[in-house]
This record gives C-alpha cells, sequence and structure tokens, in this order.
C-alpha cells in the first residue's frame, strides 16, 4: 500500500491531516465570505470603528484561509532535485504571513483610534449591537470548524488565530455597543478598537514564536530525544548513539538523522538492525524522514553532537521542554 493511502504511516497521516485541513479551511471560508459583505456594510453605516476593525480583520480572514489554502495546494508539489523536500514549508511560511499580518491590523487599529479620541463620533449602538452579535455567531462556527485541524498544522492555526482574533473582537463589539446604546458613551467605541488591537496583537505572538522555532530546526516538542536514543540503544549489538539531530519539515512531517555504534557481529550483517532503528524511529515514535548511519565505533567521525541521556528520561526533558 501507498504510503499516502496507509493512514498508519507518517506520511499517510500527515496526508490524512492535509485533507481534513482543506476541509475545515474551506467550510471557514464559506462561513465568513458569506458574511463579510453585511459586516463592511454595517460598520460604514453605524460610523462604528470597533464594527469596521473588526469588519476588517474579517475580511483578512478570507485572505488569511485562502493563503493558508494556498500553502496546502504549494505544499502537494513533489520534491525535485531543486527543492529535495518538497514545498513542505510553504505552510510555515504561510503561518508567518497571517501573523505578521495581524501586527499590520492592530497597528491601523491603534492609530485610527488615538485619531478618534480627539474626534468622537456618533455611533448607532443598535446597529452596532445587532451586527456584532450575528458576527459572533458565524465566528464561533468558524473557530468551531478550524479548531481540531489547528491542533495539528501551524498553517491552518494561522488561520484559526485570525478567527479567534475576530472573535474576541466580536465580543468587544457587542460589549461596546450595549454602552452605547444604553449609556449613550460613544467613547466606547475607540476603546474597544483599541481592546480588539491589544487581543490581535496577543494572538499572534504564540504563533509566531511557533513559526521561529520550526525554520530555527528546533527539537519538535512532542519527541523526547532521550528516550529514543535508550530505545535504539536497547537492540541487541548496538553500543551508542551520537551526532543526532532532530526537527521539523512542517508540522506533523519530523526528520530525524542520527549514527548509531554497533559492535563487530552486526557490522558483518547491519541490514536486519538497520532495519529495526528505522522502524523504531518512524512506527513508535512517528518521524517521518529517518535516516541513520551504523558506524563500527566512533573513530574518524567528525561530529560532536551527543546527546547525554539518563537512564531513566522524564518525558519533554529534552531542551528544557
Amino acid at each position: 500500500m501507498d504510503a499516502t493511502q496507509n493512514p498508519t504511516s507518517p506520511t499517510g497521516h500527515q496526508h490524512s491531516h492535509r485533507s481534513a485541513s482543506r476541509r475545515s479551511l474551506v467550510i471557514s471560508l464559506a462561513l465568513i465570505t458569506g458574511y463579510m459583505v453585511a459586516e463592511v456594510v454595517g460598520g460604514l453605516v453605524s460610523g462604528s470603528l470597533a464594527l469596521i476593525a473588526d469588519a476588517g480583520h474579517m475580511l483578512t480572514d478570507g485572505a488569511a484561509i485562502g493563503l493558508a489554502l494556498l500553502a496546502i495546494w504549494i505544499a502537494t508539489r513533489l520534491a525535485s532535485i531543486d527543492q529535495t523536500f518538497g514545498f513542505h514549508r510553504t505552510e510555515v511560511l504561510s503561518a508567518m504571513l497571517n501573523a505578521l499580518s495581524l501586527w499590520l491590523i492592530a497597528a491601523w487599529i491603534f492609530f485610527e483610534a488615538a485619531r478618534r479620541f480627539g474626534d468622537t463620533k456618533e455611533v448607532d449602538g443598535g446597529l452596532m449591537l445587532g451586527v456584532g452579535a450575528v458576527g459572533l455567531l458565524v465566528n464561533l462556527a468558524a473557530a468551531w470548524v478550524l479548531h481540531q485541524s489547528a491542533e495539528e498544522s501551524l498553517n491552518v492555526e494561522g488561520a484559526f488565530r485570525h478567527v479567534i482574533a475576530d472573535l474576541l473582537g466580536s465580543v468587544a463589539v457587542v460589549a461596546a455597543g450595549i454602552l452605547v446604546l444604553s449609556f449613550g458613551w460613544d467613547i466606547a467605541d475607540p476603546i474597544f478598537g483599541i481592546v480588539i488591537g491589544v487581543l490581535i496583537l496577543a494572538s499572534s505572538f504564540r504563533l509566531l514564536w511557533k513559526v521561529v522555532y520550526v525554520l530555527m530546526e528546533g527539537t519538535p516538542a512532542h519527541l523526547d530525544l532521550h528516550q529514543l536514543c535508550q530505545r535504539l540503544e536497547e537492540l541487541d549489538g548496538v553500543t551508542g548513539v551520537h551526532d543526532i539531530h532532530a526537527w521539523s519539515i512542517t508540522t506533523g512531517y519530523d526528520a530525524l538523522s542520527a549514527h548509531v555504534t554497533a559492535d563487530a557481529a552486526v557490522m558483518e550483517d547491519p541490514e536486519p538492525v538497520m532495519q529495526r532503528l528505522r522502524n523504531i524511529a518512524s512506527s513508535e515514535f512517528g518521524i517521518g524522514h529517518v535516516t541513520i548511519q551504523l558506524e563500527g565505533s566512533m573513530d574518524g567521525c567528525q561530529e560532536d553532537h551527543h546527546i547525554e541521556h539518563p537512564a531513566v528520561s522524564a518525558p519533554g526533558s529534552f531542551g528544557g521542554r
């Protein structure tokens, strides 16, 4: 069976995640674009900055989801001599662009709010409240659709955080609408506009950190290298593991390279042990791309990257995680 058809293999698991992500993104895009026009019109008619800010962010939600869908399509392109890992990192770059676009949105909201503090405009609180409430429901539906896939893909998480920021923005719009409608506090509009901007910034920082961590080729947070080394060294004839590197090509697709030393008996017929080493990394630890170099000793090995692992490893202890 081909790996992409076998859901139990790392590549097959990644393929199923990608299909689920695509489906979630398409449904969310339909929900958001279907309501976006009404919210833009409502913001312009009511004169509400908070509502216009929320409408503008919903517009970027659609763009963010479209970018995520484009990234999934590009990532499915096959590897070539110029791109030996294919275009999987496109999804990570899409997440980074989504995070940075959230900062631009927040900057515009802060600028417009500061301008309105000096010239508070009259706001239609009733219209603001009604449109904001409907927007809140739409964003709740979109967030629910994206939630599961966001846990498995940085690309989808980028779009998900756009929707969450918009969801929080809708809550702020509703709150501002209540204050304007009940007490005539037009100043609540730019104040809650700033609240929306702060929430948008907060939602983007965690995503951007994850993106940077992948691009810096940090060890995947779910992978315990101490435990992996111990598991490899439990095999008969294996005497040690050194020069081990683990990183993520994209979310759900991890890579590993390691040098493994073995005794003379293993080196006479290395293939059975090599197969077991690869199976441990792939099947037990879910690593999709495994490269192992089997050596009779460390003599002549120029690499110096040995992970000192204790007899009993605490999950997530490597790298301070």
